[in-house]
């Protein structure tokens, strides 16, 4: 089983962000329960804008849909800011949305039998629940499974108790990702055929 951790933050990767604190706090969730994880931190990376399935752009596109199409889990990691989701997180779903109509060998859409998550930190100017319900919502219309309580929301990093419960809340996050993801690997969604008359 593979996760694929992405970081949207719009700082580059040798900055230490919450965001990254975030995804450390599931990386170890993940790496205890034996899942094989991989790390994106995509502002180092060149993404061209657009709603496009097009892979032969001069960017890195290509490598980034590769590791989302390998994992099973794809987690989202964004800051909050001025209320909004990052760029890059919108950037991606934007990508992401290329592939709508595009099938995989059973003939369901690409996405199916890969479940969905979401971390977002604020710095207490609000904004974070709606992000996560936009990005929850363009996932589960990608055709991505999403789990109970398969986000978190971290309001004030720099507060002892928000942070123990923020934790918790990881944990619980990771878990139901995990649980997801194997009953997939056991049995997957089946392939219903269309027998209405039109």
């Amino acid at each position: 089983m593979k996760a694929l951790l992405l970081n949207c933050s719009l700082e580059k990767g040798h900055n230490e962000t919450e965001t990254e604190t975030l995804l450390n706090k599931s990386a170890l969730v993940f790496q205890k329960e034996k899942v094989d994880i991989e790390r994106v931190h995509l502002r180092d990376f060149q993404i061209t804008f657009g709603i496009t399935s097009n892979l032969d752009g001069n960017d890195d596109w290509p490598f980034i849909f590769e590791k989302i199409c390998e994992a099973d889990i794809i987690l989202f990691a964004t800051p909050i800011t001025l209320g909004e989701k990052s760029s890059i997180a919108t950037l991606i779903i934007e990508r992401l949305q290329g592939y709508h109509d595009m099938k995989n060998k059973k003939g369901q859409q690409l996405f199916y039998n890969k479940v969905g998550g979401v971390i977002a930190v604020e710095q207490g100017e609000g904004g974070a629940r709606l992000a996560v319900q936009s990005i929850i919502y363009s996932l589960s219309m990608l055709g991505f499974t999403i789990p109970p309580h398969s986000s978190t929301i971290c309001s004030d990093p720099y507060d002892t108790d928000s942070a123990a419960q923020t934790g918790q809340k990881v944990f619980r996050m990771c878990s139901n990702l995990i649980n997801f993801a194997e009953i997939f690997d056991f049995s997957p969604i089946p392939l219903i055929e269309d027998t209405s008359e039109v």
